[in-house]
C-alpha cells in the first residue's frame, strides 16, 4: 500500500507540464499553463483570487493569466467561472503557505514571482491531490477491513488507486477537483458506514458537515445524502423510532449551512443562488444515457475501467454483516451513475475515463475487496491461500499496468481524448485478437453491445464504433436562452466517421455532379441517427434522384414524396423525440444521399 501511494507521488513529481514553455513569463495576459490546465486552470484562478485578492471577482485573474474559454460576463457585470467554490476554499491556505515559503526563499535569491501562478505555488497546492487520492482509497480499505480480514482490502485499495481514473487526476491533472472530490465523498461514506445504526445528534451533525463539504467541492455530491435517507427510512419502518427523522433533518440542515459560502459566491458572481450556473439544460433528468455512460468506447466507465466493472459486481459479494452498508453503497453508485448520465457531456469532455465517478472510490474499494474475499473463499480450499493471492494479483495486474501506462502516455499536458475512439484494434494488433474482437466485440462493453447488435441487426463490434458520436453536440453557451434551436451538425457521406452509422443498402462513396454522396444499392437503405438531446430532430438531406421517395423514422413513416431529377433538399421533421440511436429508412430506388444536416426542432 505504501509503495502504491509512493508511486502516485513519483508520477506526480514527474509531471512537469509547463505547456512546453518553461521559460514563458506567466502573468502576461496569455494562457501559459504550469500544472493547472483547462478546468483546472479555472479552479486555480478561483483559489488564487480567494487567497491573494480576497475577493471573487475573477476579471483580473482571467485577464492576467489567460481566459481560454472566453468566459462570459454575468448579470452582475463580472466574468464568470462556473465551478463550485470548494476547491478554492481548500487550496486557499495552501496558497498562503506557498506564498509565505516563496517570500522566505526570495530572501536567499530564489526569485519566485509573488503573483501565485508559478510552479512553486502549484506544486505545493496540487500535492494535496496525491494525498487526497491516497486518503480516499485508505478510507475504503479501512471500511472493507471492518468485515474482511487478510489481504483483500489492501489488494482492492491498490487496484483502485492505480487502476482507475483517480490515478490520472492525482498525477497528470491534479488541478481538477476529482482527487479532492473522491476524498470528500469517501470521508462522508466511510463515516456513515462506520457509524451505521447510531441515532445520536453528534453523528447526524457530523454527517451533515461532511455532506456539505463534499457538495462544496462538487454540487452533485449533495445526492450522497440518499444513504442517510435510506437508513432513516429503514429504521423508522423497523423500529418506529421517530428520532431518525429528526436526525435526518438535522444532517440536511447542517449540510445546507455548510453550503452557505457557495450560495454567497453564486450570488456575488451570478446574481442568484437559486439555479446552477451551467443552466437548466445542462442536465436532462428525464433523459439519462446510462448504457452509454457505462459501456461506450467514449469514456464509458466499465469499458475504460474494467476494475470498476468488477468492483460494482463485488458489492453483491459482501459478507452478511456488511449487507446493509453494501446496499447503501450500491444505492449511492446507482444514483451517481444516473446523475452523471443526465449531464449533457456524459463522457466528461476531454476526460480520462469517467472522471466524475471518482466520487465513488470508496464503494469501489469495498466492492473489489468483497469480490476478492468471495473468490478467496471459493478457491483457497482447492488451491491454497498463497496460490489464490498470487493468482488474483496476476489477474488484477494487467489492468493496473494498462491504466498506469495510459496515464504515462498523457504526461506533461497531453490532453485526454474527448472523441469516440474504438477500443480495438490498433495497427499491428495480433490477428487472433483482431479476429476475436470482430466476432465478439469488447468484452467489457457487454451487455450493451449485444443489445445494440440485436436491436439493429449488426455485429457486436458496431456498438464500439457508433455509440458516443453525435452530429449535434451543443456547447455550454448554446444551452441558455433560445440558442439551442440554432445549433446544427453535419454528416458528410465520404467521411470515414460516417461509415459506422450506415446499415444495409449503401454503396461506397461516389460523386455526382460534383457533390459527394452514397447511393442506395437497391430500393431501400437504413441510416443510424444518434441523438444526444431529448428533443425532436429536424433532418435535412441532399438527395439526387427521381421518382417516388419514402422515409421512415424508427419504423414509422414520416415523409412520402416525388423527387425531381437532379439534386434537391429534403427536410424531415421528426415529431417524436429520439434519444439514443434511431433508424432512418430511405426507400428511393437509384437515389444518392449527400450531406446530411441535423438540428433540433423547437418545442410545439
Amino acid at each position: 500500500m505504501l509503495a502504491a501511494c509512493a508511486l502516485v507521488a513519483v508520477l506526480y513529481f514527474a509531471n512537469r507540464d509547463m505547456n512546453g514553455e518553461p521559460d514563458a513569463i506567466r502573468g502576461d495576459g496569455r494562457y501559459h499553463p504550469v500544472l493547472a490546465r483547462g478546468d483546472g486552470h479555472m479552479l486555480y484562478l478561483m483559489a488564487r483570487s480567494t487567497a491573494l485578492d480576497l475577493d471573487w471577482r475573477f476579471d483580473n485573474d482571467l485577464a492576467r493569466f489567460g481566459d481560454p474559454w472566453h468566459e462570459p460576463v454575468t448579470a452582475t457585470g463580472r466574468k464568470s467561472i462556473i465551478h463550485p467554490i470548494g476547491c478554492a476554499l481548500v487550496w486557499t491556505p495552501l496558497i498562503w503557505l506557498a506564498e509565505a515559503g516563496a517570500a522566505v526563499a526570495n530572501i536567499f535569491g530564489a526569485d519566485i514571482a509573488m503573483h501565485g501562478y508559478t510552479m512553486w505555488h502549484q506544486r505545493i497546492v496540487f500535492l494535496s491531490s496525491v494525498l487526497f487520492a491516497c486518503g480516499a482509497v485508505l478510507l475504503g480499505r479501512r471500511l472493507a477491513a471492518r468485515w474482511l480480514c487478510g489481504w483483500a482490502p489492501t489488494y482492492a485499495a491498490i487496484a483502485v488507486l492505480l487502476g482507475t481514473p483517480l490515478t490520472y487526476y492525482a498525477t497528470n491533472m491534479p488541478s481538477y477537483a476529482h482527487a479532492l472530490d473522491s476524498f470528500a465523498c469517501s470521508a462522508f461514506l466511510a463515516y456513515w458506514a462506520l457509524t451505521a445504526g447510531r441515532v445520536d445528534w453528534k453523528r447526524f451533525a457530523i454527517l451533515g458537515l461532511l455532506l456539505g463539504f463534499a457538495a462544496l467541492v462538487r454540487t452533485q455530491e449533495l445526492a450522497l445524502g440518499i444513504v442517510v435517507a435510506f437508513e432513516v427510512a429503514v429504521r423508522v419502518i423497523r423500529e418506529r423510532n421517530w428520532r431518525w427523522l429528526a436526525g435526518g433533518a438535522l444532517a440536511l440542515a447542517v449540510a445546507v449551512v455548510v453550503l452557505i459560502p457557495q450560495f454567497i459566491e453564486w450570488q456575488i458572481v451570478f446574481g442568484t443562488f437559486r439555479e446552477l450556473p451551467q443552466g437548466a439544460r445542462y442536465t436532462r433528468l428525464n433523459a439519462p444515457m446510462i448504457g452509454e455512460l457505462l459501456w461506450s468506447a467514449r469514456n464509458g466507465w466499465f469499458s475504460t475501467t474494467p476494475i470498476a466493472y468488477a468492483a460494482v459486481i463485488g458489492l453483491v459479494c459482501v459478507p452478511k454483516p456488511a449487507r446493509f452498508v453494501a446496499i447503501g453503497l450500491g444505492i449511492v453508485v446507482a444514483m451517481q451513475i444516473y446523475l452523471n448520465s443526465t449531464i449533457l457531456d456524459w463522457w466528461g469532455n476531454a476526460a480520462f475515463g469517467q472522471r466524475r465517478l471518482c466520487n465513488v472510490t470508496l464503494p469501489l474499494v469495498v466492492g473489489l475487496a468483497s469480490l476478492g474475499w468471495r473468490l478467496g473463499r471459493l478457491l483457497v480450499p482447492r488451491i491454497g491461500a498463497r496460490v489464490t493471492r498470487i493468482g488474483l494479483a496476476i489477474v488484477l495486474a494487467p489492468f493496473v499496468i494498462w491504466n498506469v501506462w495510459r496515464v504515462e502516455q498523457l504526461r506533461n499536458g497531453k490532453p485526454a481524448p474527448s472523441e469516440l475512439e474504438p477500443t480495438c484494434c490498433a495497427p499491428g494488433t495480433p490477428s487472433p485478437i483482431a479476429w476475436l474482437y470482430d466476432h465478439v466485440g469488447d468484452p467489457f462493453e457487454f451487455p450493451a453491445n449485444a443489445i445494440f447488435a440485436l436491436s439493429h441487426h449488426v455485429g457486436l463490434d458496431r456498438w464500439d464504433h457508433a455509440v458516443g458520436g453525435y452530429p449535434v453536440i451543443p456547447g455550454l453557451a448554446d444551452l441558455k436562452d433560445d440558442r439551442l434551436w440554432n445549433v446544427r451538425g453535419q454528416w458528410h457521406p465520404e467521411s470515414g466517421n460516417f461509415a459506422p452509422y450506415l446499415l444495409d443498402g449503401w454503396t461506397a462513396p461516389t460523386t455526382i455532379d460534383g457533390r459527394a454522396c452514397r447511393a442506395l444499392v437497391g430500393d431501400e437503405a437504413t441510416l443510424l441517427v444518434p441523438n444526444l438531446m431529448p428533443d425532436r430532430e429536424r433532418i435535412t438531406l441532399w438527395v439526387h434522384g427521381d421518382g417516388r421517395a419514402q422515409f421512415a423514422w424508427n419504423g414509422r413513416p414520416v415523409a412520402d414524396m416525388t423527387l425531381v431529377p437532379g439534386w434537391q433538399i429534403v427536410e424531415l421533421g421528426m415529431h417524436e423525440p429520439g434519444l439514443h440511436t434511431n433508424e432512418l429508412a430511405i426507400h428511393a430506388r437509384g437515389a444518392c444521399i449527400g450531406t446530411i444536416d441535423v438540428a433540433m426542432l423547437r418545442p410545439r
